[in-house]
């Protein structure tokens, strides 16, 4: 049930949660730079409270009636920052191709650019998918937390690695794992990608075609 609150910070409460969590994401990376398996596993808790705080924004905004396009918009800026981030730092790492990430933030650009042009004539991130592969695989809650789940996978094994990365599995398992979770999120980036294009063609159209 939402609560009215007019107090500004508990209104802001989901952008300033969004905030923390980018600030976590480079915590993270920080602390797995170390060699120190110590560090390294602080790294990992990091990234675990970083990843967890992914779906607080939006119960927070839901919960104090402080959902708006803008917000939405700074809740995707924040998963920007968080899997491009980290996915550059595993390329970084060789623990997965540098394509990847090339992928992730050049969809990312894209993508935003056309968000915003829908945010001029009033459509907000998620209302851009009208048709029916947009709503099932975009905006859908289901896919959105599968999407998720498959990068959180990624992201901790790519963590479990630098921290231990002595121990058995981590040279034979966990490799081929990573590689293709990796494999998997880009696909799935490239189709929503993909779907996302083809519900903004108006758009785009109205945009590039315009006399």
């Amino acid at each position: 049930m939402a609560v009215s609150n007019t107090n500004p910070l508990v209104k802001n409460l989901a952008h300033i949660t969004t905030l923390v969590r980018i600030l976590l994401i480079f915590c993270a990376i920080a602390l797995l730079f170390h060699n120190g398996s110590r560090y390294c596993l602080w790294g990992s808790m990091v990234l675990l409270l970083a990843l967890l705080l992914d779906g607080v924004d939006g119960l927070l905004a839901r919960k104090f009636n402080a959902n708006s396009k803008v917000g939405a918009l700074i809740d995707t800026l924040g998963d920007r920052i968080t899997e491009n981030t980290f996915l550059v730092f595993l390329a970084y790492k060789q623990l997965i191709p540098l394509f990847v990430p090339i992928i992730f933030i050049s969809r990312s650009f894209i993508s935003d650019f056309v968000r915003s042009l829908a945010l001029q004539r009033g459509i907000g991130t998620f209302e851009l998918n009208t048709s029916l592969l947009g709503r099932c695989l975009v905006a859908s809650k289901t896919s959105r937390a599968v999407y998720l789940i498959l990068k959180f996978m990624v992201f901790f094994i790519g963590a479990f690695m630098i921290t231990w990365p002595d121990m058995k599995i981590c040279k034979v398992a966990l490799p081929l794992s990573i590689f293709y979770g990796a494999m998997i999120i880009t696909a799935m980036n490239l189709v929503r990608f993909a779907v996302l294009l083809w519900d903004s063609r108006e758009i785009l159209k109205e945009t590039f075609c315009a006399d």
